[in-house]
C-alpha cells in the first residue's frame, strides 16, 4: 500500500494524497489516509506520467514531506510504495544558551525564564537553571503560544559589586533557540566602598539629628533622669567635661527649661 506517516514513524491520519498528470496527461486524483496511515488513488488512466504528492491544508498543520513529490508513470496494474514522510509544524521550541561569565561568581548566578504576561501583570517564572563550568544552560520545550524572557539572578551584594543584569527576549518560534548572555560584575574599588558607607553614616546622622530637634522637649527629662541615676551610682564623682555633678546637672537644666519656653511659645 501507499502511506503517508509522520517523522517519528506515526501514521498521518486525514492527510490527502494527490496525484497529478504531467505533460500531455491532463488529470488530477486525490486520496485521504486512513486510520493506517494508507491511501489510495483511484480512476488513473494507464501509461500516463503523474505526479504524486502530499497536499497541505491549514487544519492538517504539515509543513513539508519528503519526498515533496514523485514523479511515476503508471501502467495497467495497481502500484504500491508511493511514500512520504511528513513534518508537522512546531507546536513546542526548545531553550539552550550560554553565559560569560568569570568562573568565581558561577556559583552565584542562575538562568530564569520568565513568561511574559503583558505590561501591567509582569511575567511569570517558569523556570530556573544554575550554572555549571560549562556554562551552558537548557531549558525544557516551552509552548509557541506564549512569549519568553531568559534573564541572569545573581546573588552578588550591589554594595561590593558594579553589574548590570541582562535579559533576552525570545521570539515565538521554533523548533529551536539558542541564546547568549553576558555577565561581567566589577568588583568596587575601596574608594567607592568608603564613600558609600560614609553616605549611609552621613544619612544616619543627620535622620538621628532631625528626630533630636523635632522632639528635643520629650528628651530632655529622659536624659536627665539617666544622668541622675548614672551620677548617683558614681558616688558623686566628678563629671568629666562639665566641672562636677552639679555643673553638668545645671547645664541639662537649662537646655530643658530653654526647650520648654520653646515649645510654650509655638502653642501660642
Amino acid at each position: 500500500p501507499n502511506s503517508v506517516s509522520s517523522l517519528e514513524a506515526v501514521v498521518s491520519t486525514q492527510s490527502t494524497g494527490e496525484a497529478v498528470g504531467a505533460g500531455d496527461c491532463s488529470l488530477q486524483e486525490e486520496g485521504v489516509t486512513g486510520e493506517d496511515g494508507s491511501y489510495r488513488i483511484r480512476g488513473l488512466s494507464p501509461n500516463c506520467p503523474l505526479t504524486f504528492l502530499v497536499r497541505s491544508d491549514k487544519s492538517d498543520k504539515i509543513r513539508r514531506a519528503s519526498p515533496a513529490s514523485q514523479l511515476i508513470e503508471v501502467g495497467t496494474e495497481d502500484r504500491a510504495g508511493i511514500n512520504f514522510i511528513v513534518f508537522q509544524e512546531p507546536t513546542t521550541f526548545d531553550i539552550t544558551g550560554y553565559v560569560e561569565i568569570s568562573p568565581e561568581f558561577v556559583s552565584s548566578t542562575k538562568v530564569l525564564l520568565v513568561e511574559d504576561r503583558g505590561s501591567k501583570s509582569g511575567g511569570k517564572q517558569v523556570h530556573s537553571s544554575a550554572l555549571d563550568e560549562s556554562r551552558i544552560f537548557v531549558f525544557p520545550e516551552m509552548a509557541l503560544t506564549s512569549t519568553y524572557t531568559v534573564k541572569i539572578e545573581s546573588s552578588l551584594p550591589h554594595s561590593l559589586y558594579n553589574f548590570t543584569v541582562p535579559d533576552v527576549k525570545l521570539r515565538s518560534e521554533g523548533p529551536f533557540q539558542h541564546v547568549n548572555l553576558a555577565f561581567l560584575p566589577i568588583r568596587k574599588s575601596v574608594h567607592q566602598e568608603q564613600a558609600t558607607r560614609a553616605s549611609f553614616t552621613a544619612l544616619t546622622i543627620i535622620v538621628l539629628s532631625m528626630v533630636l530637634a523635632a522632639n528635643h522637649a520629650t528628651l530632655v527629662p529622659v536624659f536627665t533622669q539617666v544622668y541622675h541615676s548614672v551620677v548617683n551610682r558614681g558616688g558623686g564623682g566628678d563629671s568629666v567635661g562639665l566641672g562636677g555633678p552639679a555643673d553638668g546637672m545645671e547645664y541639662i537644666d537649662d537646655i530643658h527649661k530653654g526647650g520648654a519656653r520653646r515649645s510654650k511659645s509655638k502653642k501660642k
